[in-house]
């Protein structure tokens, strides 16, 4: 996507690269011809099939009270968005809330919602620099965001001063995850990066060591899924370079187990978050063609929690290898420099202190694999009885993920220590000394900003194969 042509929506479905750009502040984005019509065709729908049926939160109240006949207004509208508005948490960084206004028009543009063609206009022109919406995290469940979407529709309409929307527009505008959405992307997008420079540092470790190049044989990996013998012969060593050690530690040999793993998760992450961005899964759901309205339960985004509780315990489970690994590189025995790749110096400590904070994070990493949600609660006079809370696990995602940028930045520094370690490795920045013992806090802070940056200079040929 470029500058000059706009990410239309409605005609296709947008991927985590599309999501990602958005937000990053590159292009712009507009409907289609097809979307506009799609968005008035289903607002159509949605008023014409309630006046002949009842029609959840447009012709009822909401939670407890959809039983209570209403007659929606432009003041009942406001009130509504008025009184699900609680913001609290911390403040959205720009860049999520981008990409929420993209995952919010793209779903308006499917059709389910119903949301006037003059409130999804807004939302685009919210869109633009100096116009995003402020708005907090806190309060939503798993079931929707409520609060930051709600606070979002009366800052698009100048809490309606500006007109830009319909009586109708009051719960089909809110029934959305579209920040937790937009959360869960951003992380998996960081997370992305992040698994390609572990595979990079992980086959420049295994060269710079010497690791059997038994561990990674293909005819081994021939029953496992795609991502583990992807990663097997990504990291295999050149034949020529392989240690003649039997086995080597655990932290090595399992490579190509552990970081396959880890891709085949996040690409079962991937998968359940893009459903429902390109889904239409607002209730009560608007259906054009077939002419009609159903009241579904697809709001609840139980799929995406249980796949990144999944993905949080994977990253656990490989930063403990990380960190043995990390502890390999401090081991003369494994790499025939001075111990903790200090300069030589009876007591030197070298880079010891970097296991020490790839400990730490290893640590918190765990305590967020720990916890979980998978508990029942009790809400709006019983009538909603549980909730997933997708919006907490995808915040411990996103912490668990900058704790492992962490663990790895201090294992490519300490990588780096090692003669010749990083030959055909592009991406870090020079060491700011030697071998000596110093303070290395500002070289961890140059290593996790430069995390993305990480790469092979010339892959091989067996890295060329898609993920």
């Amino acid at each position: 996507m470029n500058d000059a042509q706009p990410l239309l929506l409605g005609d296709r479905p947008i991927t985590i690269d599309d999501i990602g750009s958005f937000a990053r502040g590159r292009g712009r984005i507009a409907y289609s011809p097809a979307g506009v019509r799609t968005i008035a065709d289903a607002h159509e729908t949605l008023l014409r099939l309630a006046a002949t049926r009842p029609v959840y939160g447009l012709s009822t109240g909401v939670g407890a009270r959809r039983s209570v006949p209403v007659e929606r207004t432009r003041d009942s509208c406001l009130r509504l968005w008025r009184s699900h508005a609680l913001q609290f948490g911390g403040e959205v960084d720009a860049t999520r809330v981008r990409a929420m206004l993209l995952i919010r028009a793209h779903q308006i543009a499917r059709g389910g919602s119903g949301v006037s063609p003059a409130l999804a206009e807004a939302l685009i022109r919210a869109s633009e620099p100096g116009r995003l919406p402020r708005i907090r995290f806190g309060g939503a469940l798993g079931t929707g965001d409520l609060g930051a979407l709600a606070s979002t529709a009366l800052q698009l309409t100048g809490d309606g001063a500006d007109g830009g929307f319909a009586p109708s527009d009051g719960l089909p505008f809110m029934s959305s995850s579209a920040l937790t959405l937009a959360d869960a992307t951003l992380t998996l997008d960081d997370l992305d990066r992040a698994l390609d420079a572990a595979t990079v540092l992980a086959a420049a470790t295994a060269r710079a060591l010497g690791t059997t190049v038994e561990h990674f044989a293909a005819e081994a990996f021939a029953h496992r899924q795609p991502p583990v013998r992807r990663a097997a012969s990504r990291l295999a060593p050149p034949a020529s370079g392989s240690g003649t050690r039997v086995q080597d530690p655990f932290s090595m040999r399992l490579l190509p187990q552990s970081l396959g793993a880890l891709r085949l998760v996040w690409e079962r992450c991937r998968d359940a978050v893009l459903q429902d961005v390109n889904g239409a899964h607002e209730n009560p759901r608007v259906f054009i063609e077939e002419q009609r309205i159903a009241h579904t339960g697809n709001f609840y985004t139980v799929e995406i929690e249980l796949a990144i509780g999944t993905m949080i315990r994977a990253l656990a489970q490989d930063a403990s290898l990380l960190l043995a690994r990390l502890g390999l590189l401090m081991d003369p025995r494994y790499t025939g420099a001075a111990e903790f790749l200090g300069d030589g110096s009876a007591d030197a400590t070298g880079a010891m202190m970097l296991e020490y904070a790839a400990a730490d994070a290893l640590a918190q990493i765990r305590d967020l694999a720990s916890a979980h949600g998978g508990h029942g609660i009790h809400l709006s006079l019983g009538a909603e009885e549980h909730a997933p809370f997708t919006p907490q696990a995808v915040r411990r995602l996103d912490r668990a993920v900058r704790s492992y940028r962490t663990m790895l930045a201090c294992f490519a520094i300490a990588l780096r220590r090692l003669p010749g370690a990083f030959d055909g490795v592009a991406g870090l920045p020079p060491a700011r000394g030697g071998l000596e013992d110093r303070d290395l806090s500002a070289e961890l802070l140059d290593a996790v900003d430069a995390l993305d940056r990480i790469r092979f200079e010339q892959p091989p040929q067996s890295t060329k194969e898609s993920r």
